[in-house]
C-alpha cells in the first residue's frame, strides 16, 4: 500500500474513533462530590446564611443565626464565619456582651431567667438578632 493511499484511511480511522467519543447531545452527568451532611455541620439556608445548631449562633454575611429557644443557664457557642470582628451584645442591662473575632468561636453563658433578649453587634448597626430563653 502507498504512503498517499494510507493517510485518508488513517483520516477514517481517526474520525470514526473520535465520532463515536463526542458529545450525542444527550443529558450530562455531574460528577461533583455530594456533601456528607453530620450533626455538627452547618450548612447555608437558602438565603445564603450558615444554620445553627441547637445551642449556637452564628454570625455568617454581617447577620445572626440563633437557635428557636435555649435553656436557661444554658452555654452557647458562638461561631463567627466571617472574616470582620463582631459582638453579641445584649440591647438593655449589660446582661451579656461577647467580642468575637473573626473565624473564631466563642462561649456565651445564657441568662437564667428566661424571656427574649435582643442583642446587637457593636461594630455594625445593621446587625440584630433576639435570644429566646425558656
Amino acid at each position: 500500500m502507498k504512503l498517499s493511499a494510507a493517510l485518508p484511511a488513517a483520516a477514517v480511522v481517526a474520525a470514526c474513533a473520535l465520532t463515536a467519543c463526542s458529545d450525542d447531545g444527550g443529558s450530562t452527568v455531574d460528577y461533583a462530590p455530594t456533601p456528607t451532611v453530620t450533626d455538627t455541620m452547618a450548612m447555608p439556608s437558602s438565603d445564603g446564611a450558615v444554620a445553627a445548631g441547637a445551642n449556637e449562633i452564628v454570625i455568617s454575611g454581617f447577620a445572626y443565626t440563633v437557635p428557636a429557644t435555649v435553656a436557661p443557664g444554658a452555654q452557647v457557642t458562638i461561631r463567627n464565619t466571617d472574616t470582620a470582628e463582631h459582638t453579641v451584645t445584649a440591647d438593655t442591662g449589660g446582661t451579656f456582651d461577647i467580642e468575637i473575632e473573626g473565624g473564631e468561636t466563642a462561649t456565651l453563658t445564657v441568662p437564667p431567667t428566661p424571656g427574649t433578649y435582643p442583642f446587637h453587634c457593636t461594630y455594625h448597626s445593621n446587625m440584630h438578632g433576639n435570644l429566646t430563653v425558656g
